[in-house]
């Protein structure tokens, strides 16, 4: 008996993806948690690309899982202009670079591409490392949540002394790649901001700036700032510390 194709992998989508990838004038619609986690990255990529999105929070999870591809979320909606035509992407990292590439966010040639997706894959390994270490935490014992921190310090310092070396290597200037903003400059932001959320003094603005001047700059870009302020991302933000005790 032939398995049915999944409707995210049916290659029925091929005109629909041609139409869709180079387009910028799509709306969005991001399922996932009320939390920050997996779904962060690609809120933060459309707020930064100044695209029209909407995240919706799955009244009933345990019913829709296993409609999604993995049985796990996020999932990506795609919507052309016209309301004509419509894409489905499941997977984090596959809708990040997706989305990085559709907003130029993953340099100016195939060389560039590479490094900023090497930096990435970088922060990726310890943003995982940081999830599932914390995913411990949901009886907020205070004798475990003090022992993952000491856990964290060994990570948090390679991953931030080796990216600090980088970008003094690229010149100090708030970027990891040439001087715009990339994918990677987006998740190193995010991540440091966690690591401070975690161990406040351990990677410092004194100790690692060319690693804080890539936060201060995504930081500081007026979309972002604005969204950060929104009562859904305050939101948010105190779901993700009650649940994973970090913000």
């Amino acid at each position: 008996m032939t398995q049915a194709v999944h409707p995210f992998f049916d290659p029925a989508q091929v005109a629909a993806f041609d139409e869709l990838t180079p387009k910028k004038d799509s709306t969005f619609e991001l399922t996932y948690f009320g939390l920050h986690g997996f779904g962060s990255i690609i809120r933060v990529i459309l707020v930064l690309s100044g695209a029209k999105f909407t995240n919706k929070i799955p009244a009933d999870w345990p019913s829709e899982k296993p409609l999604a591809p993995f049985g796990v979320m996020p999932l990506l909606k795609e919507t052309s202009a016209d309301g004509k035509t419509t894409i489905n992407i499941c997977e984090s990292d596959t809708i990040e670079r997706y989305l990085a590439k559709k907003f130029d966010l993953v340099g100016d040639n195939a060389f560039e591409e590479t490094i900023i997706n090497s930096y990435v894959n970088n922060t990726n390994a310890l943003m995982m490392y940081i999830f599932y270490a914390y995913y411990r935490l949901k009886d907020r014992d205070p004798a475990l949540k003090a022992e993952v921190r000491e856990e964290l310090a060994g990570p948090f310092a390679v991953w931030a002394n080796l990216n600090e070396k980088h970008l003094v290597a690229n010149g100090s200037n708030g970027h990891f790649v040439g001087n715009k903003l990339t994918l990677a400059d987006i998740k190193a932001a995010y991540v440091l901001g966690i690591v401070q959320s975690i161990r406040e003094n351990d990677v410092t603005e004194e100790s690692h700036p060319a690693l804080w001047k890539v936060k201060n700059t995504v930081d500081s870009i007026p979309s972002y700032k604005a969204w950060r302020e929104t009562e859904e991302y305050q939101t948010i933000s105190k779901t993700n510390f009650a649940v994973l005790a970090y913000y």
